[in-house]
């Protein structure tokens, strides 16, 4: 649809276009065919939506492919019949169609191009919508082990490429089949023998147009590989983390070195493929006269020996011109079809991946009320996605009361951001449950479990955005005076004072206007605004000066009244206000417990008191909150 015929090609010239395209899908075929019956299925799933539109656009290029052909026989009869003749009528009434016939061409064209935009462009924005919410679907494993750059590069290059893919090596190569079977037959019924030395001759020209084309799209890939190269440079180098890190190490002189490398190699690249360009440029044009000055030579002779007329051969003319752009894209038709088919089969594997967190077929409500909190029983588990992966929680339970704070405490890697994930439902366990109001979080919802919990994780994440938006995250609909109160609970009202338009002000890409802490307690405001009846937060005052965070832990402890509130400790004051701390080792619950009680075990917990506080008396909790020595702890 795309396509309807040389005409639209614009000559030779087109039919480099279609060479191109050729060339892009190839580089879809290096990792193998695809499945060709089951990615058409796909395909054809995804394309019966606009069935309606497809059929009238199949029907308006064969109208266009008809139209086409039509110009080259009135030539035929404009020179063999109204001029020997002097038929001024017939002349001028041929006179009309070349110009009407053309014009309906390329209205039929404009239509034809229309529709296959429209099909194409709506079946590129359903498979983005369905590719974005199935991601969305995928647990965290899917992120951690697939690059972002390779998630985007499925959004926009791939999914975007699909117009092409469309218009070009699907709807094009059908339009171009009708179009060269229906000349050659128009052809073969005015002269079956020029027709037929036609036929023969015509990948002559093609092969030659195909071999350079390949060529210079090798050079373009090498061109653009090098401007690829030189962004990065760039990007690394003159940005402001860059810049930064060259400064601090004086590496100015190797990097305008490095620089200079890559510069050098993008203009060498740049020049090889314009000259192979050139050359290209002077091929397509002597093919491009070749042909006609053969068939004009030969045609010569026939009219002068009275074997056939001249408008026979004009006509035949044009109708060679015709072919050069089908016959040229037809010859690598078939890598053609499976480059493309490869492109759909690459956004195909991501709707094809299983969600890992599924929603379950009957969800069960949670209760409006709190009442059993959050419970752990006999969880076990290893991280999806590693092969031969060991487990990193092993026979795991506890149950966190709800208005009470669990605190997490424990040496770096022993499993406590991996309990607050499987809390959240990032992950499922591997053997065991998680249970929510005594429902396992399998049976919940994910709206109504978002609904329920909120989350501050280690990964601070701020939106381009305002302060106001940014805190606003989880409710945009909230009041100022709910967003007035979690602004105050965290800390933020000496921040918003100092800012140029205060909550209205823009924080920058990830928050890059904001120091570290300022963005934990906006994190931790966004989750308060939330008033969910239970709140998980991963090292939540790891960023905050002993004030601040003083303040927050005073807040915390009103806000809890009525919640479950899972928290790994950061610091000393947030674990002594535990109601019970859970000291995990090695993917287990070693110990359990009050702080006082803990102290008085001479276990693990005590060993991790009194190598970070070894100055401080440990006789009793109490003399705890009078300790102004906050040193940070690693667990």
């Amino acid at each position: 649809m795309g396509m309807s015929g040389g005409s639209r090609f614009g000559g030779m010239g087109g039919g480099m276009a279609t060479l191109w395209n050729q060339q892009r899908s190839l580089r879809y075929l290096r990792d193998g065919k695809p499945d060709i019956k089951h990615t058409l299925g796909l395909v054809w799933q995804a394309l019966r939506v606009y069935s309606w539109q497809l059929a009238l656009g199949t029907l308006v290029m064969i109208l266009g492919v008809g139209v086409g052909l039509i110009p080259p026989l009135l030539i035929r009869t404009l020179i063999d019949t109204a001029i020997p003749h002097h038929e001024y009528r017939l002349v001028f009434l041929l006179g009309g169609g070349l110009v009407l016939f053309p014009v309906g061409s390329a209205l039929l064209g404009l239509g034809q191009n229309y529709l296959s935009i429209v099909i194409a462009q709506g079946m590129i924005a359903d498979l983005r919508r369905r590719l974005y919410r199935h991601v969305q679907a995928q647990g965290l494993e899917f992120f951690t082990w697939t690059r972002a750059g390779e998630i985007h590069t499925r959004f926009l290059n791939d999914a975007g490429g699909l117009q092409n893919v469309l218009t070009q090596s699907f709807l094009g190569t059908v339009a171009n089949v009708f179009t060269l079977i229906g000349t050659l037959v128009v052809m073969a019924c005015i002269n079956w023998q020029l027709a037929l030395i036609t036929a023969v001759v015509l990948p002559a020209f093609a092969f030659p147009i195909l071999h350079f084309g390949q060529r210079r799209y090798a050079a373009m890939e090498r061109a653009q590989a090098a401007l690829g190269d030189l962004s990065v440079v760039l990007e690394e180098t003159l940005s402001l983390s860059g810049a930064i890190v060259v400064k601090s190490f004086g590496t100015e002189e190797r990097e305008a070195s490095r620089f200079e490398a890559v510069n050098t190699r993008a203009r060498q690249e740049q020049v090889k493929q314009l000259a192979i360009g050139q050359w290209l440029s002077v091929v397509v044009q002597g093919l491009a006269a070749l042909g006609p000055a053969l068939l004009y030579t030969y045609g010569a002779y026939l009219v002068i020996t009275h074997q056939v007329a001249l408008g026979t051969i004009v006509a035949f003319a044009a109708y060679m011109a015709q072919l050069y752009a089908p016959a040229s894209s037809l010859v690598g038709a078939n890598a053609t079809l499976l480059g493309g088919l490869a492109l759909f089969d690459r956004v195909f594997q991501y709707l094809e991946i299983p969600a890992s967190i599924p929603e379950p077929d009957i969800p069960c409500p949670l209760p409006a009320e709190p009442s059993e909190g959050i419970a752990f029983e006999h969880v076990n588990f290893r991280y999806p996605g590693k092969a031969q992966a060991q487990e990193v929680l092993h026979d795991v339970s506890f149950v966190a009361p709800p208005g009470q704070l669990t605190a997490l405490v424990g040496p770096s890697g022993a499993g406590k951001s991996t309990l607050l994930s499987l809390a959240a439902r990032f992950y499922d366990p591997t053997s065991g449950h998680v249970l929510l109001d005594g429902i396992p979080l399998t049976d919940v919802a994910q709206r109504d479990l978002r609904q329920h919990l909120a989350v501050v994780t280690q990964e601070l994440f701020l939106f381009h955005a305002s302060l106001r938006e940014n805190i606003c995250y989880g409710v945009s609909d909230a009041l100022d005076e709910a967003v007035a109160r979690v602004v105050e609970a965290a800390q933020l009202q000496d921040l918003i004072n100092r800012l140029p338009e205060g909550l209205e002000t823009i924080v920058g890409e990830r928050g890059y206007r904001l120091s570290g802490g300022e963005k934990q307690r906006v994190a931790i405001a966004r989750a308060l605004l939330c008033q969910a009846p239970y709140l998980l937060l991963d090292e939540a005052t790891s960023s905050l000066d002993s004030q601040a965070e003083r303040r927050i832990q005073a807040a915390l402890e009103k806000l809890v009244e009525g919640r479950t509130v899972i928290a790994i400790a950061h610091r000393l004051s947030t674990i002594q206000r535990a109601d019970q701390i859970l000291v995990v080792q090695q993917g287990r619950i070693v110990e359990r417990g009050t702080h006082a009680s803990l102290l008085q075990q001479s276990g693990v917990y005590q060993q991790l008191y009194t190598a970070q506080f070894a100055s401080t008396q440990t006789s009793s909790a109490e003399e705890m909150p009078q300790n102004d020595q906050h040193v940070q702890q690693t667990v």
